[in-house]
């Protein structure tokens, strides 16, 4: 067997390879020898050895625990492969997982998680450098039943949904749904969120229906509508980052509501705070070039002493001229911005993390609770307590 080229195939794809020659003989690709459930467990060799030896193609098993091992022939041994996780695995997850192998160890390994068509491309890899045969990429899961496919069902399944839409949809529907949901991408790109907001309430009343049940229709109306959204504000100019960190915010959301009403509330929340985002940025593009790099520079800033010398020093500008030019474009002072910017981030931590007052005080620079409070009640006109306790109150399911 390619022994050396096994070897590297391991360190490339960071997958734990296991080699069973005919006499039973084990040899392990990789260092983490006492922590390789191939390695410990014989049950599962087992496993792997009858479901590799049953068909000439690579044998593909998912475990209880969403993970994948596979098996492939190898110069009349079995080369295995595995754990590939689907999903990242908690400490306390992980651990069950290796106790159900006969691995009793702390502090094990932080396993790396793949998706599916990865997990499928990395075994078609290793069964190329065995020289075995080719196989097709999606013959690979429907072989092992990871997936079934049947053109003529699915090709029946989609004639019958076609000829339900025609009975009961106008087709002059959907394309005045497309052209609302033009004007919608547009609204969110320029940043008016009010308009944006009551183009997308007048769609839900047209849409296409995305399932058979009330509540999973509208939670995939929400879904969608956020994921749209999300790239129209991307395209408006909000950087990818927090388009997608907001959109997967919002999407769990709907995700956990149990209500169409909460489904396509926090759609409208995700709009408006899309949206209005692509507002922000837009009208700091309007000023000077020198206003917005201070912007910048207190955002990525704020948990630390920031001093105007600092701020222009980094603009190669003079700290009087930067003070005036700040308050005259702005309308500000710039420790009142650096202040509302340090509001802001305390505000998201009032309201989703369950860290204490003195915690968030520090961790957004302000130097005590006290002047927190004194700060946060000059631009929220209560205290972060009462700020905090009004957010959750809210929060709370009714009855």
């Amino acid at each position: 067997m390619r022994e050396s080229s096994i070897r590297i195939l391991g360190s490339v794809i960071k997958v734990d390879l296991v080699y069973e020659a005919p006499d039973g003989s084990l040899i392990p690709f990789f260092d983490t020898v006492a922590e390789s459930p191939l390695m410990q467990s014989e049950r599962l060799r087992d496993i792997m050895r009858k479901g590799t030896s049953s068909q000439t193609e690579p044998f593909l098993r998912r475990s209880s625990y969403d993970c994948y091992f596979a098996g492939l022939r190898a110069e009349g041994g079995y080369l295995y492969m595995g754990p590939m996780p689907h999903e990242r695995l908690s400490a306390v997850r992980r651990r069950q997982m290796y106790r159900a192998y006969g691995i009793e160890s702390d502090g094990l390994r932080v396993l790396p998680v793949f998706t599916l068509p990865e997990i499928r491309d990395m075994i078609l890899l290793t069964n190329t450098v065995l020289g075995n045969a080719n196989l097709e990429n999606e013959d690979l899961l429907q072989l092992n039943r990871i997936v079934s496919h049947s053109e003529m069902r699915e090709k029946q399944d989609q004639t019958r949904f076609l000829l339900k839409e025609e009975e009961e949809n106008d087709d002059s529907s959907y394309r005045h749904s497309y052209h609302e949901e033009q004007l919608l991408m547009q609204a969110i790109r320029e940043g008016r969120t009010q308009e944006a907001v009551r183009l997308a309430e007048s769609m839900d009343r047209d849409s296409g229906r995305l399932a058979q049940q009330t509540a999973a229709h509208h939670r995939n109306l929400a879904i969608v509508g956020i994921t749209l959204c999300s790239r129209a504000a991307i395209e408006g100019g909000l950087p990818p980052e927090t388009a997608y960190r907001l959109s997967g915010y919002y999407i769990q959301k709907c995700d956990n509501a149990q209500d169409p009403a909460h489904m396509l509330l926090y759609r409208n929340r995700a709009i408006e705070e899309l949206s209005g985002r692509v507002a922000e940025k837009l009208d700091r593009a309007r000023g000077s070039n020198y206003l917005e790099r201070a912007r910048d520079y207190v955002r990525k800033h704020y948990r630390e002493k920031i001093y105007l010398d600092d701020i222009a020093g980094s603009l190669g500008i003079s700290p009087i001229y930067l003070s005036r030019l700040f308050k005259k474009e702005s309308g500000q002072c710039l420790q009142d911005f650096i202040n509302e910017e340090r509001v802001y981030r305390a505000s998201n931590l009032l309201m989703y993390s369950d860290f204490s007052l003195p915690e968030i005080a520090a961790y957004v620079g302000f130097p005590n609770q006290s002047y927190f409070g004194k700060i946060f009640r000059q631009f929220k006109n209560m205290t972060p307590k009462n700020f905090r306790d009004r957010c959750r109150a809210a929060e709370a399911p009714d009855g």
